[in-house]
């Protein structure tokens, strides 16, 4: 199944604005209750500021990160089709990638580390809700190091962005995530409700949003790649100039099967 993405430039934004409509509901919505102690501005008010709180799991912010990785596998695959139907390197380096964000997506939606945790599988030390950090931190290494040499294929844009997303991802996951468990948490992981929270949850919510921001940010670079292909294999048919403006017009992305119609195009 193929799915007709919007421009890169289109779906960035539209995935920004979602992520700060979101943190202004979370913090918003938490300030009001936590930090006011408004507990009935609407009916069942401490349900949804669950249901929009950035650090909780199993609600629409959570959703949303599980959607967003496995948009980037879903962009992450394409490009793997179109590597491998121009012959060129490195398919299996981006289908692995592909299938990497799709099980990241399943673990953000499902969150089985977090179930890991609980059950004793993942278990260092007194501060259990950070010991994911290192038990992942060396399979992260060496999986990074043998990409390396993928990475600098890559054009100097996308591999720029690549490596700013990345960097805003691990600042968020491992930097934000030791910030916030110095602030409001104790040794179980548990954080006290009332006023305090929201120091804990400010801590929280800039961890959250760097981790966002570094997928988006990886997501458009790839988006990027995947359209500057299209329009390449568009340009390369016959009947291309037909095609190429009408694509433009639209102000969409180029189909990758336009070229079977190339002739009718033409005529």
């Amino acid at each position: 199944m193929r799915i007709n993405l919007p421009t890169p430039r289109t779906l960035v934004r539209f995935l920004l604005c979602f992520v700060a409509g979101l943190h202004v509901l979370s913090l918003g919505g938490n300030y009001l209750y936590h930090g006011l102690g408004y507990h009935n501005v609407i009916p069942a008010f401490a349900w949804w500021t669950t249901f929009f709180n950035v650090d909780k799991e199993k609600n629409l912010p959570t959703w949303f990160s599980g959607a967003l990785l496995l948009l980037t596998a879903y962009v992450l695959w394409e490009i793997a089709n179109s590597v491998r139907g121009r012959g060129e390197k490195y398919a299996k380096h981006w289908r692995i990638l592909s299938v990497v964000f799709a099980f990241l997506s399943m673990d953000e939606i499902t969150q089985m580390h977090e179930m890991s945790r609980k059950m004793g599988l993942v278990q260092l030390g007194k501060a259990s809700y950070l010991s994911w950090i290192v038990v992942a931190a060396p399979f992260v290494l060496v999986f990074c190091v043998s990409y390396l040499k993928f990475l600098f294929h890559l054009p100097v844009r996308t591999r720029l962005l690549v490596a700013g997303g990345g960097v805003l991802f691990v600042l968020g996951a491992v930097g934000m995530e030791v910030v916030g468990a110095f602030v409001g948490r104790d040794v179980s992981g548990n954080v006290a409700p009332g006023a305090g929270y929201m120091e804990y949850l400010l801590a929280a919510s800039v961890e959250e949003l760097c981790e966002m921001l570094g997928v988006i940010t990886f997501c458009y670079a790839m988006s990027v790649y995947l359209y500057d292909r299209q329009q390449q294999d568009l340009a390369a048919a016959p009947g291309a100039p037909v095609q190429l403006a009408a694509a433009r017009a639209r102000r969409q992305p180029v189909p990758t099967s336009a070229g079977r119609h190339s002739d009718t195009a033409a005529r």
